[in-house]
């Protein structure tokens, strides 16, 4: 016996908010690198704050290092 086999033809549907998804794109882009610029300056203010509250840079690793050794 012999079996058949129909080709079977599928037509992809057409986006039509492709201008909507870039630009969602856009968005999110821009509010992950706003936030991680923020992130970034409140990591360099705390770090320039650590140095002045413990009277320098060469102080701040002394206190960190017996932080970590204790």
């Amino acid at each position: 016996m012999r079996t058949q086999f129909a080709a079977v033809k599928t037509k992809d549907a057409v986006r039509t908010n492709d201008r909507v998804d870039v630009q969602i794109s856009k968005v999110g882009f821009a509010v992950i690198g706003l936030t991680s610029c923020a992130i970034g300056i409140w990591a360099a203010a705390s770090l320039f704050g650590g140095m002045v509250a413990s009277g320098g840079p060469l102080a701040l690793l002394a206190n960190w290092v017996k932080a970590i050794i204790g």
